[in-house]
């Protein structure tokens, strides 16, 4: 009886202790209820909504870039691309695989997309192809019911019509990479990197839209819901004549060099050239390595923007500096004559003039126009250091020129800086200061300093930025202070170095529809060694320099040519400023 006791009394015990525990479960269940119902309805709301509904970004359409006549530089084409949101799927190697296959991707562009979709963000959609003609995507389309996660949209590819002509000016773009993303870019969007397209790409890029579209529960696309459509980016007209662009590299032909034209009242560059150039539209969709390492390879260094970004010593072109600096300090020399004989002794040395025989007695207009190195050199030494310098940093040499394109390069005058890098010296070699006054040593400048120089020379000393879009409003830098008759004297000479059988340039320019006013150079190339190699005789070959201005009467334009190794001045560079003036005059008297 005391056994039967004992065991209905545990039973009973199991049954309240089950009753109070179900009684428990069921409170804390009705408070989790409640508590969702009533303080946590949005959050979960707001989940809820985010699992049927997806919010894609849409890409902007890029503005276009287009030269002074409207023809386009950088430009849309139709096309189709291949996205995926990497969130919707589930086997992201599986679904490479089977797009591989039916797209005919190699393991290597396998590889490269599944490093980009490992730093995108797994909401966010990945470009996985572009650049598509419809009958490229037409069978996946038609299937992605079977590929979760993969679509396929129209859009639109960057394409540059000129290619190599402009490479170095409008520059390229390429898909964003990790950083970009942080700082805010879509995945699949595009970036300038060089040239406009970099300088610019606030204004090129505008800005996404947005997509609704509500998914099934395997993120399959049910129906587009709204769209917030994406601002297309501002199309940019550059004060660029890119059929100028064309007479100047077909005038320059195969050879290495620079050519860049400005409108002499506004600062607008109308040419800005550098040969060789290379393929922008390679760059769109990823370059292959093999193109890439073969451009840094290449001896002529092809991504080398040689108008801005390289410096060389100007050579003669320099001695209207020199001239100038003489006529400021009043030295005596720039009001009589010096003597050349052909070279001039210093010390135990000689500094030879590039004529052997001499030019015999010259003033300073007879140097210019005979590019007399002999004058420049006993005018550098009366001069000193530091006073052409003065003038150089006058003029703008030695700095920046401010053009939205970077980098540039701002050469060396010596005297800022000596390379040591304890800054300045105060003493320099008698020597030293002689060769910089006919332009050569230390001193570097680049061709889109000599055009602007030449261009101050023909508006009174007007040192305009030079300017890219041709609806901003000039920029004056700087206006030099010189006295206009001095002024006068130095273009009077520049005139004859055209003008005159005895000019350095007169055989080239001497009959051509607009008056020109310049001024040849020619740069020592010093060599290590002789070699009877062809390709290094070229390779030490003397540099060429031709700037000026035209019409003389009535400047219009300014130029600088600059022939990489193309020997003389007056004949390698003057000849492709010819070309220029002949085709803006026959345009005026067309028009």
């Amino acid at each position: 009886m005391r056994d039967a006791l004992k065991i209905r009394g545990r039973f009973e015990f199991r049954i309240l202790f089950f009753y109070f525990a179900t009684l428990a479960f069921m409170g804390v269940l009705l408070f989790r209820m409640v508590s969702m119902q009533l303080f946590e309805h949005e959050q979960y709301l707001l989940q809820s909504e985010r699992n049927r509904i997806n919010i894609i970004p849409v890409l902007p359409e890029r503005g276009q870039i287009i030269d002074r006549h409207g023809q386009g530089l950088a430009v849309n084409r139709v096309a189709y691309e291949i996205i995926m949101i990497p969130e919707r799927v589930a086997d992201k190697d599986e679904v490479l695989a089977r797009l591989a296959g039916m797209l005919g991707w190699d393991e290597g562009r396998i590889q490269s997309l599944k490093r980009r979709i490992s730093r995108s963000r797994p909401d966010r959609p990945v470009l996985l192809a572009d650049k598509l003609q419809w009958k490229e995507v037409a069978a996946l389309a038609a299937r992605l019911h079977h590929f979760p996660g993969i679509d396929v949209q129209a859009s639109s590819y960057r394409y540059y019509p000129y290619g190599a002509l402009t490479s170095h000016l409008i520059g390229y773009i390429s898909l964003a990479t990790k950083r970009d993303v942080e700082q805010g870019y879509l995945p699949n969007a595009f970036v300038g990197r060089s040239g406009v397209e970099r300088a610019y790409e606030a204004r090129l890029h505008g800005k996404p839209g947005v997509q609704r579209e509500e998914v099934d529960a395997h993120g399959r696309r049910v129906a587009v819901l709204g769209r917030t459509p994406p601002q297309t980016g501002e199309t940019l007209r550059l004060s660029l004549d890119v059929d100028l662009q064309q007479v100047a590299a077909r005038a320059l032909g195969e050879r290495t060099g620079a050519v860049v034209v400005l409108d002499v009242h506004t600062g607008e560059v109308l040419v800005l050239l550098s040969q060789p150039g290379y393929d922008t539209n390679r760059f769109i969709t990823g370059l292959e390595y093999s193109q890439w390492n073969a451009w840094l390879k290449d001896p002529r260094r092809p991504l080398l923007n040689r108008a801005l970004q390289a410096a060389y010593p100007p050579a003669s072109t320099f001695k209207l500096v020199s001239a100038l600096a003489g006529l400021r300090e009043h030295q005596p020399l720039t009001g009589g004559t010096a003597y050349c004989p052909g070279f001039i002794e210093l010390a135990d040395r000689k500094l030879r003039c590039w004529r052997k025989q001499g030019h015999g007695h010259v003033n300073l207009h007879d140097a210019i126009v005979s590019s007399c190195d002999v004058y420049f050199y006993e005018l550098g030494d009366a001069l000193g250091m530091s006073r052409i310098r003065a003038e150089a940093e006058r003029w703008g040499f030695g700095r920046k020129t401010g053009i939205d394109l970077s980098p540039e390069a701002r050469g060396n005058v010596p005297g800022m800086n000596d390379g040591s890098g304890k800054g300045r010296r105060t003493r320099w070699y008698r020597g030293v200061t002689m060769i910089t006054a006919i332009g050569q040593g230390a001193l570097t400048v680049t061709p889109l300093q000599v055009a602007r120089f030449a261009m101050a020379l023909a508006n009174g000393g007007r040192l305009y930025v030079p300017k890219l879009l041709a609806d901003e409003a000039p920029r004056i830098e700087k206006e030099v202070e010189v006295d206009e008759r001095q002024l006068e004297r130095v273009r009077k000479a520049m005139r004859d170095v055209v003008a005159s059988p005895r000019g350095t340039a007169h055989h080239a320019l001497g009959n051509l529809p607009w008056s020109v006013a310049g001024k040849t150079g020619t740069a020592q190339v010093v060599a290590m060694r002789k070699d009877r190699s062809h390709r290094l005789q070229d390779a030490h070959r003397d540099h060429a320099w031709f700037m000026g201005y035209a019409p003389y009467e009535k400047p219009k334009i300014a130029f600088a040519v600059f022939v990489e190794h193309g020997g003389h001045g007056g004949s390698a560079a003057a000849p492709v400023a010819a070309a220029v003036i002949r085709a803006l005059a026959a345009r005026e008297e067309g028009s």
